[in-house]
């Protein structure tokens, strides 16, 4: 456009002359704006009638419409006096806004000085604003008591719009004169007087000056309210009740409920969680606190409280599977408050490493069959967030989810199902080999597969493949090997081989004819002794001296035949028969 709109149209433009006369309230002035826009007859006329549009929401108090005209204006081409107006109006609907900074063009006018800007009577206001809105409150405190003239050459509903942050920032500052000016502006405007606002700034003045009694009373009466102002004095009757004492855990964390179920959508709703999350934490609802978190990783991802907020929330997570993977939690509400959280952690980084603490548990209780659910869950929830690149995952955590799931299965006695999930995949994970080799040798064993588990190899036998390997050598009769199997269980594990595995030693010995073996068993193993059944058949195995054998084949039928006899009580007794 140029220098389309070099110069304002002028004013005896039969539309604007049309529109400015236009009598009535607003509504009437803005239809007789938009009415003679429709018309405008050239570049300079619209552009004029933009600014009147424009001008008109922002002294209504009505930003965002204030922005709408003011984003139909062309970005250049503006004489000084059109742009320095232009810069004014935008002000006012950046005042309107709560944006924390003004765009830069802005922030240029602000702090602009020459002949326009000596003698700008809004300046101090819009710096205090844009310092306010940076958090440097002491900064604002040059300019809050110079607040005077631009608020009084304001329009009303802006004034109204700007004076509770004015006054709160006051009383921050600790500017008491400049506070009570701002406080007494409130009588003029009737949207303010004995409003929200001003009960929750006389407040916080009164908690400011050590007054929580009158502090308590004010924001109570601001509480009622619907606003934002409303809301603030819902949080802040809360903290004063928790900062005095006064206000138990359990009360709070009522208040803080039905306060967010009251105020949704913005930065107060963050509050409000953040508090909820923090009391139900401390009062020992581990599961309400992770709730409350989470609503905030949902309902404001992008904020810098959902990033802040993100090792707080796995900290109470890790928490709360730690309370539950010790017991200290019960295991129906362990499961209850996994269920309940899982869909809103799934995908969260890090969340399966806690998943895997409730399927341990499970195991470790004997609900083999919902542990192995949730291994098989926790690897299909890892490969999708490999896939999606929402986490890295190596090979090796897949498989050992894989031998987890198995591992539960086979120990609930589900041998079909145990070596379906195992597959007949190798692994690539080194660590994982033996692991891997002791199931496979394990399935062998529980179905019966004798060879199987004795052509199973370890790297580094573990002591149940040893045992597995000695019970599978035993079973297929190789006596020699299932002897050599069991002495070296034995040499290590001594008493700990157990009567089972014992006797299953004395049995090999004594059939494979290792008679300097079953005297040195029967010597060295009083456990034999322990019953009256076993010490029987320890002595019908006891080898005899030669000088004090009988003579004869009747003596030596005779010995063989209680020797067989003492196997067969044996193997009743062990289960072997």
């Amino acid at each position: 456009m140029g220098n389309a709109v070099a110069a304002e149209a002028p004013v005896t433009a039969s539309a604007r002359v049309a529109a400015a006369d236009a009598g009535g309230g607003y509504l009437d002035r803005r239809a007789a704006l938009v009415a003679a826009l429709a018309v405008a007859p050239d570049q300079r006329t619209r552009a004029g009638l933009l600014l009147d549009l424009a001008a008109l929401s922002a002294d209504h108090a009505l930003g965002p419409e204030a922005l709408s005209f003011l984003s139909g204006l062309p970005e250049a081409g503006f004489d000084p006096a059109l742009a320095a107006r232009r810069d004014r109006i935008a002000l006012a609907a950046w005042g309107l806004s709560g944006d924390e900074t003004p765009p830069d063009r802005l922030r240029a006018r602000i702090e602009k000085r020459g002949n326009t800007a000596e003698g700008w009577a809004g300046r101090p206001l819009w710096r205090a604003l844009a310092q306010i809105r940076a958090g440097d409150v002491e900064a604002a405190a040059e300019d809050l008591p110079h607040l005077d003239a631009p608020l009084d050459a304001m329009a009303p509903a802006l004034a109204a719009a700007l004076l509770p942050e004015l006054l709160e920032a006051a009383i921050e500052a600790g500017l008491w004169d400049s506070a009570h000016d701002l406080a007494q502006r409130f009588d003029r405007h009737p949207e303010l007087r004995g409003g929200s606002a001003y009960r929750f700034l006389l407040g916080r003045a009164a908690q400011a000056g050590g007054n929580p009694v009158m502090a308590f009373d004010s924001y109570a009466m601001a509480a009622g309210g619907g606003d934002v102002w409303a809301q603030r004095a819902r949080l802040a009757l809360i903290d004063l009740g928790r900062a005095t004492g006064t206000l138990p855990p359990e009360d709070a964390a009522a208040l803080l409920r039905q306060s967010w179920r009251l105020w949704r959508g913005d930065a107060l709703e963050v509050a409000t969680l953040e508090r909820l999350a923090e009391v139900e934490y401390g009062r020992g609802d581990i599961e309400a606190a992770i709730n409350a978190l989470t609503e905030v990783q949902r309902r404001h991802p992008r904020s810098d409280a959902a990033r802040n907020s993100g090792e707080r929330l796995d900290q109470m997570v890790a928490d709360l599977y730690a309370q539950g993977a010790s017991g200290a939690l019960p295991i129906a509400e362990f499961v209850a408050a996994h269920r309940h959280l899982s869909p809103e952690l799934t995908f969260r980084p890090g969340f399966a490493a806690q998943a895997e603490r409730l399927a341990g548990r499970l195991l470790e209780i004997g609900a083999t069959d919902a542990a192995a659910r949730e291994y098989a869950a926790i690897r299909d929830q890892l490969a999708v967030m490999h896939d999606l690149e929402l986490e890295e995952v190596s090979p090796g955590r897949i498989d050992g989810l894989r031998l987890a799931q198995a591992e539960a299965l086979l120990r609930g006695g589900q041998v079909a199902a145990a070596a379906q999930a195992l597959g007949t995949a190798p692994t690539s994970v080194p660590e994982l080999r033996d692991r891997l080799a002791l199931l496979r040798a394990r399935l062998s064993s529980a179905t019966g597969d004798g060879e199987g588990v004795i052509a199973t190899r370890m790297e580094i036998p573990s002591e149940g493949y040893l045992r597995l390997r000695a019970e599978a050598l035993f079973d297929q009769g190789e006596w020699g090997a299932a002897r050599d199997a069991y002495v070296s269980l034995w040499r290590d594990l001594g008493p700990d081989l157990g009567t089972a595995g014992t006797i299953r030693l004395l049995l090999a010995a004594h059939r494979a004819s290792d008679a300097p073996l079953v005297a040195e068993l029967l010597d060295k193993l009083p456990m034999l002794a322990s019953s009256p059944e076993l010490a029987e058949v320890a002595r019908s195995l006891a080898p005899v001296a030669p000088l004090s054998l009988p003579i004869g084949q009747k003596s030596a039928t005779d010995r063989m035949q209680g020797a067989d006899a003492a196997l067969r009580r044996l193997e009743i007794v062990t289960g072997d028969g």
